[in-house]
């Protein structure tokens, strides 16, 4: 039974051996005191322990990956804590809080326990090293824990991944693009809080390192040869002068070498414009009608009159607030976005997907509807975080849900490809980036103006009320698109997929002369039953009866896409070993005609082969038909 799982992280799976490294480095991350508080190590090795039950990693080699990952976390804790020694003076954090007291009271055995702890899981070891445990003391239990550790959740990820392998291929398909966002929102919303909650120990070891350094004997000697380059490079990185700057320029150019990098790869590498087209394709597989309404809704965020009202309402309602700065930091992240996304999209000149769902007339690369989503509505998140008006975790979350609902869209709508989007994104980023940074240097040399909170709100009221109406009534109607029947026979490809995309039994016989309908009166009158359609009281048959190994008629069975469209019926066998999938096709001489697909429940090559061999010639006779090829 396939999953879509691994549709939803597709990086890790996508990865091979690096898989193994990548996840083992997470669970290292996750150890160390001075990471475990940025990087969400535990919920990514509880992915891998998923991708092990779906058959993409060794759920064996995967725990020893993450065994000497958080091994190796563990001894970078306790050897930083003693380095940086007294010097280290940790903030009253609750994770600190709760390794110290947990070490006291545990003793060695609050390494294993600290590991199922989240953040605290790096604080402990920190919290052993401080209070003085003896080393081969801690090497045991630090062994130890890194061992219950790896194989604790890997096994959680496992029964997890063993879920959704039972559940994903029943879902609708609406429920792919849906998980997608709602995972990244909760990753998301996770990891900002485990950034929040560490922020004051990671302000303290980065004090500590800093005083530390200051009288290492090598940074002493390199100040002695070199003071010119060491007052230079202390200026940069000091907090109240060119620290901000520095972290800005290096920030920037980090993301334009990203946004070059993917250009190139669309431009030389032809495995990027078939991942493109692949998406594409299982975007418009997922199309159903209530989807296609609420993406429409959506992606009117970014439609051009409704985020330039957004834009202006907010600037002016900043201004006229008396937050100058930010205004003009926002109106310069979102007119800098705009003038850059119309350059790029004339330089490369790249067409929109054929199977969008309504006429563009812009070109496709790169997305503007995903570069408005960071530039306008990411960089006013951060800009009312700044200005206090909501907090640090609703102004990160509800950024990146804006950003990421919008994007997912245009990939849902096939108005983008894949590279569009990520690239689109990576121009927005910039220019918040940017315009953060002006707002942030103008804080201090643009003075505030007179707070007119009535007119303020006025502003945006109007506007949004604007933008409210231009969504609702300016919305570009769908493409007009033929049946999947009128398109020419020998255009339609034999490939057959399941939902995640996996090739499944290609196209067993093409039939000139019968209709589904038709064909489906026909098998039912011989004892074929038609399948049900995924619902939830489907769905939840069809996982009782894998479970206690009893078919039932009201089970549905995995859908199967043809070319993109999904099986117009699908039929089992009176026996119940054979599902038969139907599809129109196009018209031949004789009639209106069918693409018939036959496959074994038994997910099996030979399974297959006989069912083919043992029920086309049944069928044929029941449904008759001129065979055109197969």
């Amino acid at each position: 039974m396939t999953s879509f799982t691994s549709q939803i992280l597709p990086t890790l799976d996508a990865a091979g051996f690096w898989s193994y490294w990548i996840i083992g480095l997470a669970s290292l991350l996750e150890g160390w005191w001075l990471t475990s508080i940025i990087v969400p190590g535990t919920l990514i090795v509880d992915v891998g322990g998923a991708l092990a039950r779906l058959g993409h990693l060794s759920a064996i080699d995967l725990t020893w990956f993450v065994a000497l990952g958080a091994i190796l976390g563990g001894e970078i804790s306790w050897h930083s804590g003693r380095w940086l020694g007294e010097r280290l003076r940790m903030p009253t954090s609750n994770a600190f809080l709760k390794a110290h007291n947990l070490t006291r009271r545990r003793g060695g055995l609050a390494l294993v326990i600290g590991r199922f702890f989240g953040p605290v899981a790096g604080f402990v070891p920190l919290a052993a090293a401080l209070a003085g445990m003896e080393r081969r003391r801690f090497v045991r239990w630090n062994i130890a824990s890194g061992t219950i550790y790896g194989a604790g959740h890997v096994a959680i990820g496992y029964l997890a991944g063993d879920i959704m392998a039972r559940v994903g291929p029943y879902l609708p398909r609406l429920a792919l693009p849906l998980a997608l966002l709602a995972a990244l929102i909760v990753v998301t919303w996770v990891v900002t809080r485990h950034l929040k909650r560490g922020l004051p120990a990671l302000r303290s070891g980065a004090s500590a390192l800093r005083k530390r350094l200051l009288i290492w004997p090598p940074a002493l000697a390199f100040v002695a040869r070199h003071p010119q380059t060491a007052t230079f490079l202390a200026d940069r990185l000091h907090p109240d002068r060119g620290l901000l700057l520095t972290a800005t320029v290096a920030l920037v150019l980090y993301l334009v070498g990203v946004f070059v990098d993917g250009a190139l790869d669309l431009a030389f590498v032809p495995g990027a414009e078939a991942l493109d087209q692949r998406i594409a394709n299982l975007a418009h597989a997922y199309w159903t009608p209530g989807g296609l309404s609420l993406a429409t809704g959506i992606t009117q965020l970014g439609h051009v009159p409704v985020a330039a009202l957004v834009a202006f309402g907010s600037v002016a309602a900043l201004a006229l607030w008396g937050r100058r700065a930010s205004a003009i930091g926002l109106a310069v992240a979102v007119i800098g976005n705009a003038a850059n996304v119309t350059v790029l999209k004339i330089a490369f000149g790249r067409a929109r997907p054929t199977l969008a769902y309504v006429l563009e007339t812009s070109n496709s690369f790169p997305s503007g509807h995903a570069a408005i989503s960071v530039a306008l509505y990411g960089t006013l998140a951060v800009v009312l975080w700044r200005e206090r008006v909501i907090g640090s975790t609703t102004a990160i979350v509800s950024g990146v849900a804006m950003a990421a609902g919008i994007g997912f869209t245009r990939l849902y709508l096939v108005e983008h490809y894949l590279s569009d989007v990520l690239n689109g994104w990576v121009v927005g980023t910039i220019w918040l980036v940017i315009g953060l940074t002006m707002a942030s240097g103008l804080q201090r040399h643009v003075a505030p103006g007179q707070p007119r909170r009535a007119s303020a709100a006025l502003a945006m009221v109007l506007c949004l009320a604007g933008a409210g109406w231009f969504g609702v009534h300016d919305v570009k109607p769908p493409q007009p698109r033929g049946p999947m029947s009128a398109l020419p026979g020998a255009r339609i490809a034999s490939q057959v997929v399941d939902i995640a995309g996996t090739p499944s039994p290609s196209v067993s016989l093409i039939l000139d002369g019968t209709t589904v309908s038709g064909a489906m009166a026909a098998l039912e009158q011989h004892s074929w039953t038609t399948v049900p359609e995924p619902n939830l009281s489907s769905v939840a048959v069809a996982l009782w009866s894998d479970l206690v190994g009893h078919p039932s008629p009201a089970a549905t069975v995995p859908p199967a896409f043809f070319g993109t469209e999904p099986a117009q019926a699908t039929l089992l066998s009176p026996d119940g070993s054979v599902i038969l999938r139907l599809w129109p096709r196009a018209r031949g001489d004789v009639g209106p005609g069918l693409a018939l697909v036959f496959a074994a429940v038994e997910d099996t090559p030979e399974g297959h082969v006989a069912a083919v061999a043992k029920d086309t010639q049944g069928v044929l006779s029941t449904i008759g038909g001129i065979v055109q090829g197969g």
